[in-house]
């Protein structure tokens, strides 16, 4: 606490968006309000898309006992414009913005700002998210980890973690200077999903640049249903191509590629096959080579989380994973509609 004591804080403002998050809402505010950064300079925005579940009223309960907070309507429940409302309404100089299906550690806040003033040449500064499974079930767990895992993630630095700080393409999250929404524009509305990975990559385009630090940690509540999961991951690898089309540009990565050429060359080994021993040959060697690998991280995490049970799970998990996001990403590819859908 000495730090925020003896530092000039910036004035904050935590922009949340918010629909229908009854479950999670009452515990994440809690972990927010409860963080020890100045009080007198900071503000909490909750903006709601209007939810119907008792979200609204949790959160006017925790408006009531503390004035930091204010609930902000966001009809429609679109996640970029309730981002952009957020914005738009905010007071401080520095904005960070906070995802409900996560609670955050005492000094979350303090040490994110604090990461963005002691390195002048970030404009985004953000943390490592840990993954935890919403049920503890054998599927929740398999999940959540394969979601914090090289081999589920990629090369996602915030969930698979690093030894140090480092440049990256993207964090969880992120803490703004608010002048960069003036200098590069606001979150892009014609994207439902992706708004965040487009908005970093056209700050790293402008020239700005996105700080990982390891020190900083948050706990993020995956979803442990698997129909949910699966729904979730499709369109989680329909949006890069989508949101990539809608503006004009590549916004992705090597490893939003990967998945959909997993998939095409699955497909097409699949077609060929009957007609060629190459082809079966190849396929199989595929199928093989990424069983084993699969395999062999999840014994690998099933020994790490000493939960013997992932050693089944995971390899399922991953194989969902990885086909269901190369659909999504196909269907986006060959999808005839224009990108602002």
């Amino acid at each position: 606490m000495t730090a925020v004591t003896t530092m000039q804080m910036p004035f904050l403002s935590v922009v949340i968006p918010c629909w229908n998050e009854a479950r999670f809402v009452d515990t994440f505010l809690t972990s927010v309000l409860g963080n020890d950064y100045p009080a007198e300079r900071m503000e909490v925005l909750l903006v709601d898309g209007m939810s119907d579940d008792g979200t609204r009223d949790i959160a006017r309960h925790h408006a009531v006992r503390d004035v930091r907070l204010r609930l902000v309507d966001n009809p429609g429940h679109s996640k970029p414009v309730g981002l952009n409302r957020g914005i738009e309404q905010a007071r401080g100089d520095v904005i960070i913005r906070l995802d409900v299906h996560a609670e955050y550690p005492s000094d979350y806040l303090r040490r994110c700002v604090e990461g963005l003033m002691e390195n002048p040449e970030a404009d985004n500064v953000g943390g490592v998210r840990l993954s935890r499974p919403r049920d503890d079930t054998l599927v929740g767990r398999a999940i959540a980890v394969s979601m914090a895992s090289a081999f589920g993630a990629g090369n996602t630095k915030y969930r698979i973690g690093v030894p140090e700080p480092q440049w990256v393409d993207t964090v969880f999250g992120g803490c703004y200077r608010k002048a960069v929404f003036a200098r590069i524009g606001m979150f892009d509305e014609k994207l439902t999903r992706a708004q965040d990975r487009e908005f970093n990559q056209r700050l790293r385009r402008s020239g700005g640049k996105i700080l990982l630090l390891p020190d900083i940690t948050c706990t993020y509540y995956a979803r442990s249903d698997l129909r949910e999961f699966v729904s979730w991951t499709f369109e989680a690898g329909y949006w890069p191509f989508r949101a990539s089309r809608s503006v004009g540009r590549w916004i992705g990565s090597w490893r939003n590629v990967v998945p959909v050429g997993f998939v095409t060359a699955l497909l097409a080994g699949a077609a060929l096959s009957p007609g060629s021993r190459v082809a079966r040959r190849m396929t199989g060697a595929l199928a093989v080579t990424y069983t084993g690998a699969a395999v062999v991280f999840a014994a690998r995490l099933a020994r790490q989380r000493e939960d013997p049970g992932l050693v089944l799970a995971l390899p399922v998990i991953f194989l969902t994973t990885h086909v269901v996001y190369g659909l999504g990403s196909l269907r986006a590819i060959l999808d005839p509609r224009p990108g602002n859908r």
